[in-house]
């Protein structure tokens, strides 16, 4: 039984909603069925646990009945701000509406898309259910692991600052008794030089003195030169991050490409073929830039910038489009909705470089 994730259906027929639970019997622990009648407060309650992704599924058998209860949904969060951002969206209608489901996701209200009428595949249901609860938890790990590692990356700063704090004490204290023991060796040689001739036996002893105080002054120098190799050795070292770029393009050559003209130069990169799954990868990671290919299936590059940009926290990361097409209205439409500049496919490396470090 699956305990990491949590699952809402949204349904209006009680037919439907049979083939749902029976998809998703013993499957999950926690789950709520939700028609017209479900009282909204009985909703707020289940979903008070913010810390779990949620799967929600839209089961109707017209994908203008999921639009309306979505729309509903959707203010309501606007309002209450009810779930976290760990969250896809399964619309599961009758095959006829598969044209009007596919449009919907293409603009990024559903993830993805199923149909159940008139042959129930109840198998292909359920994998795709399945397939996107495991990216769902596992995203949610992932961004456990991120923070585990924030924390432990910020531990370890301290630790760094503190050490560096030590190595400057020691540093100075090797300085103060540096000169403490010039001087005693210097007074040393005064007292040799001076006239002891009335107590021979003192000057013997004095003359003793000299080698025994400049052995320790030695002595205290190489220890605290050991001890500081030690400190600095103890210190964390940090790897400068590199820039991350995600690109987006539903070309895989084209991926490849790019990605093997950046990670030689020190980039970071993430891809993505269409833009929902950009925007579902942009919810883990913050990138320096984003390049975006126009034309993709699912949802497109126009649909995508206008997406990203309506987000407060990547509004203002750089992208560029990529186009194998030199329509200039598709370039100036672009530049209005915010996109930073373009690269007419296909590219050589010296012009993907030269675009992007002007940006970065």
């Amino acid at each position: 039984m699956d305990n990491l994730m949590s699952v809402v259906v949204f349904y209006h027929s009680i037919e439907i909603k049979k083939v749902i639970q029976e998809i998703l019997r013993n499957k999950y622990q926690s789950i709520l069925y939700c028609d017209v009648n479900t009282n909204q407060e009985q909703f707020i309650a289940f979903m008070t646990d913010k810390s779990q992704p949620v799967l929600f599924i839209y089961a109707f058998e017209k994908t203008e009945e999921a639009i309306e209860f979505n729309e509903i949904f959707v203010e309501l969060n606007k309002n209450k701000k009810i779930h976290s951002d760990k969250y896809l969206s399964l619309l599961i209608c009758c095959r006829e509406h598969r044209e009007a489901a596919y449009f919907e996701c293409s603009k990024g209200r559903f993830y993805s898309y199923e149909t159940f009428r008139p042959v129930y595949d109840m198998n292909r249901i359920r994998l795709s259910i399945t397939q996107m609860g495991d990216l769902l938890t596992s995203q949610d790990k992932v961004n456990s692991y991120q923070q585990d590692k924030k924390a432990v990356i910020k531990k370890l700063q301290s630790v760094s600052q503190q050490l560096h704090e030590v190595e400057t004490s020691l540093t100075d204290e090797k300085g103060i008794q540096h000169n403490l023991l010039t001087e005693l060796i210097s007074e040393v040689d005064q007292l040799c030089k001076g006239d002891m001739t009335e107590s021979a036996e003192v000057k013997v002893q004095v003359e003793k003195i000299k080698p025994r105080v400049e052995n320790f002054k030695a002595h205290n120098q190489k220890y605290f030169n050991e001890i500081g190799s030690k400190v600095r050795a103890a210190k964390p070292s940090f790897k400068k991050k590199m820039p991350l770029v995600l690109v987006v393009d539903d070309q895989n050559v084209m991926l490849k490409i790019i990605t093997t003209i950046l990670k030689p130069k020190g980039f970071d990169v993430e891809v993505a073929t269409n833009g929902a799954e950009a925007l579902n990868k942009l919810k883990n990671c913050q990138p320096e830039l984003v390049l975006l290919d126009i034309d993709m299936p699912v949802m497109d590059g126009i649909q995508t910038l206008k997406a990203i940009k309506e987000i407060n926290e990547l509004s203002q990361v750089p992208i560029i489009m990529l186009t194998s097409n030199t329509d200039k209205e598709s370039f100036i439409e672009c530049r209005e909705l915010g996109a930073i500049d373009y690269i007419v496919k296909p590219t050589n490396a010296e012009t993907l470089l030269k675009k992007i470090l002007a940006v970065i």
